[in-house]
């Protein structure tokens, strides 16, 4: 029987006493352990926020594809607009796909505490790239940026009480973070038909800590591997958003929790005119910190899985199999 994707209001985390916080993150845990994915209401991050961002990325990429490629992708730093037939993310996974059905505008840090990094670290650090229309793009996508990174901030406080760790443990190590943001645009259908092996975003696991995700509904939608091995559809409940686990959030915790495989359906032949955009931020750590089994993810009988590494060393190696080609 196939899994539902769990929902957790935040109300409590927010608003609820210790206790009720303490439960809350041992739920979280056990959802984390089985499937990796969360649907959460009560975030507190602003709608219109998401309305905004949405809207001025819509504009973007209605316009023709010569006005877009005066900011596209250039260089190592995953800044600006990322045509069509670029990017197979099944690739990061180890699988040869057909390439993803969709365009993206990408962008890094909207704030870095210490400007020295830019110069240390350009290809996480970079400054990000802007296009001159829509004139409100880059106020719009600042924003989300922000209020993505403060909910995740959140939620890592969530995640080091679940651990038994002290409350912003995690959130220590992720205060100059190279979270990146992927505003994917899934267009109509073309004139061709997908491949067989081809989707909006092909079969993939995240790789940073957890992954913020705002979506529209839609037919060639979000699916889910569980761990009966079904794929199952991202349920559409109204103002929430999807958190998952990624794979540094796994190696940290042990594989205690779940980097789950996940996929998003290309156009179907029912809709053809459907184009859905979602608002992806990628959650990271410092660029320098240590990837290595939190203490209260080891014991004498379960030994560290996964030898240290460099945060952006491991991000580099995923974001380097990303581009078509590669």
């Amino acid at each position: 029987m196939a899994t539902a994707i769990p929902l957790i209001d935040l109300d409590t985390w927010f608003d609820g006493a210790p206790e009720q916080r303490r439960a809350l993150a041992a739920t979280v845990d056990a959802h984390l352990q089985r499937l990796g994915f969360l649907v959460v209401i009560n975030h507190r991050l602003p709608r219109a926020v998401i309305d905004e961002c949405r809207k001025q990325a819509q504009a973007f990429f209605h316009q023709p594809d010569h006005v877009k490629a005066d900011v596209a992708l250039a260089g190592a730093a995953y800044r600006g607009w990322v045509g069509p037939g670029l990017e197979s993310n099944a690739a990061t996974y180890g699988v040869q796909t057909a390439p993803d059905l969709k365009e993206t505008y990408a962008y890094g840090p909207v704030d870095v505490p210490d400007e020295t990094l830019r110069a240390l670290n350009p290809r996480w650090y970079a400054p990000n790239v802007w296009p001159d229309t829509p004139p409100d793009f880059q106020t719009a996508a600042e924003a989300w940026w922000r209020s993505a990174r403060s909910l995740h901030d959140e939620l890592l406080d969530v995640l080091s009480l679940a651990l038994g760790l002290p409350l912003t443990h995690l959130r220590q190590r992720a205060t100059a973070p190279t979270a990146q943001v992927s505003l994917n645009w899934y267009g109509p259908r073309g004139p061709a038909e997908p491949l067989p092996d081809q989707f909006r975003i092909g079969p993939h696991t995240d790789f940073g800590l957890l992954t913020v995700l705002d979506r529209e509904p839609g037919t060639g939608g979000l699916q889910v591997l569980d761990e009966h091995g079904e794929w199952i559809d991202a349920p559409v409940v109204p103002d929430s958003l999807i958190i998952n686990t990624g794979d540094l959030i796994r190696r940290w915790t042990n594989d205690r929790w779940c980097s789950n495989e996940h996929r998003v359906l290309p156009p179907q032949a029912e809709r053809p005119q459907e184009e859905l955009i979602s608002l992806v931020f990628f959650g990271e750590p410092d660029h320098d910190a240590v990837i290595e089994a939190l203490p209260t993810c080891v014991s004498a009988t379960e030994p560290a899985k996964y030898p240290p590494v460099l945060a952006h060393e491991y991000l580099a190696a995923k974001m380097d199999a990303l581009a078509v080609g590669t």
